[in-house]
């Protein structure tokens, strides 16, 4: 529906009050808050109307109201500003990148640090990776006679490890030959096209072929559930998760690898930051969260996801600030990395 200014102010009002003290607001405590220049009556009447509208509820009779989760999204999308991290915050989130370890993962857990410390919620990055998982290059080598080690590395400098079996002795000699014919023929390919690849191969040449596609498959499934989660604490003591079995069950999402998942799917990667609400999670488990997320890029199909979940009760505009910044950080920094390693 449409609303007027004063019951856009009044919607506005109610939701940060409560997303500031998690307790429902009256049309008298709203009054002695927010000089409005309308009586308490007034107020109640368009507390009614949108509550009528599915924008409020009032969990008892004699309660105030709380807002719904369509009044939350509609706050989001309508009434909230979004202003940039303060300068002082940036420059120290700045300085905190440059004093740990140059590698992606201590990267990606100072993030997810960064973003549950400015949000006071759980912060969640996935490491960079591609959808479909391509190769860079692979070696063999022989351990036993029988016995060979592949060592494949992807595109996005994934490394997978796995034996070889062999149906004959081979010697070193003729397992670097072999990868020295296929390297220039799979460069590049995923494992649908790596598999085309065993039509009318040697009996050797296809065991690494598949072996190669069985170990692109791991690792497009592995990179779908990895995760770095901090601030944990910050969300299991808030009253709507301490006090039920809420906490548990987003504890085994997380130990599961499952959450990781169902972002990914939900994340529409044209888009920068997207805030998912109770019903727009793909979970039952997380219908009492929101979760506010963007992509960050590396190059091509390359990217990672980094986020904030809490209550429906967030502070929805520092934690979308910090996810927009923080992507931003995370893309320039990946983008470096990567760039070295093509060099």
């Amino acid at each position: 529906m449409e609303l007027t200014a004063r019951q856009q102010a009044i919607l506005r009002y109610v939701i940060e009050e409560y997303i500031r003290t998690g307790r429902a607001i009256g049309s008298k405590a709203l009054l002695e808050r927010v000089p409005l220049g309308v009586s308490s009556a007034t107020i109640r009447n368009e507390m009614i109307v949108l509550e009528e509208a599915g924008l409020l509820q009032q969990p008892h009779t004699s309660a105030g109201r709380v807002p719904t989760e369509a009044g939350f999204r509609y706050y989001v999308e309508h009434l909230l500003d979004v202003p940039d991290l303060p300068p002082a915050i940036q420059i120290m989130v700045s300085h905190q990148f440059r004093q740990v370890e140059r590698e992606i993962a201590s990267w990606l857990k100072l993030a997810a640090a960064v973003l549950a410390n400015t949000s006071q919620n759980l912060g969640l990055a996935t490491p960079p990776h591609s959808p479909v998982e391509r190769v860079r290059h692979f070696e063999l080598l022989s351990l036993r006679r029988q016995l060979a080690l592949l060592v494949l590395v992807t595109q996005t400098s994934a490394i997978h490890q796995s034996l070889l079996e062999l149906a004959e002795p081979i010697d070193q000699a003729a397992l670097s030959a072999l990868s020295e014919q296929l390297n220039p023929e799979i460069q590049f390919l995923d494992r649908t096209a790596v598999e085309r690849k065993m039509v009318g191969a040697t009996p050797l040449a296809a065991q690494v072929l598949r072996r190669i596609v069985e170990a692109l498959q791991a690792i497009e499934q592995e990179h779908a559930r990895e995760l770095y989660a901090e601030g944990l604490e910050y969300v299991v003591r808030q009253p709507e998760v301490s006090q039920s079995e809420v906490a548990s069950a987003l504890l085994e999402l997380l130990r599961s690898g499952v959450l990781a998942a169902s972002l990914l799917e939900r994340l529409e990667f044209n888009r920068a930051v997207q805030v998912l609400i109770g019903s727009d999670l793909p979970l039952d488990e997380l219908r009492p969260f929101s979760i506010v997320l963007s992509p960050y890029w590396v190059g091509g199909d390359v990217r990672g996801v980094i986020g904030v979940l809490g209550p429906q009760r967030m502070p929805y505009d520092r934690s979308i600030a910090a996810v927009r910044y923080l992507a931003d950080v995370l893309s320039r920094l990946m983008q470096m990395v990567y760039a070295e390693e093509d060099e």
